[in-house]
């Protein structure tokens, strides 16, 4: 009998361990991160026009810069913004975005590399100071859909920096 107790309370003691997780602040885990494949082209394109679209386009920085033959991995700071309507309707007052491009190599005698785009964004309220992460609302799908559709038409046109 007492065997069994104590089998039974260790068996319910890891049932209460094994929950599914939740973010920050203790609530429902929130997906605040979208994920697209972007296509593919050569290393110096999906760099260029990394460049282009987050840099000079959108007004990014880059934290981070890995370029090998392996892996290209290129991840921007955190970009503070503007909550849109429909964040701020959610009680947010900020957002912030970082955006990581990743590429890896897809046929190497071609030298061609799929490249997708992961993008975080996390939300304040007009007040606090505490940044926690935010679903990605209709308005902010647009803002991620106009920086990828720009990416994958360059990816399409083929144009080639040194062609």
């Amino acid at each position: 009998m007492r065997v069994t107790s104590c089998l039974m309370l260790a068996l319910m003691l890891l049932a209460g361990c094994s929950g599914s997780g939740t973010a920050a602040g203790g609530g429902d885990r929130v997906d605040n991160t979208i994920r697209v494949n972007l296509g593919t082209s050569t290393a110096d394109h999906i760099i260029s026009v990394a460049d282009d679209a987050l840099i000079i386009r959108h007004g990014y920085q880059f934290e981070r810069r890995v370029e090998t033959a392996e892996d290209i991995r290129l991840m921007t700071s955190w970009k503070e913004l503007p909550a849109t309507s429909d964040e701020k309707a959610l009680g947010f007052g900020y957002a912030r975005i970082r955006i990581t491009v990743r590429a890896r190599p897809r046929d190497r005698s071609a030298g061609t590399y799929a490249a997708t785009l992961n993008a975080e964004i996390e939300g304040r309220g007009p007040t606090d100071d505490v940044w926690t992460r935010i679903p990605v609302t209709e308005e902010r799908d647009d803002y991620f859909k106009d920086i990828t559709t720009f990416f994958e038409n360059e990816f399409k046109g083929g144009v080639r920096p040194g062609m």
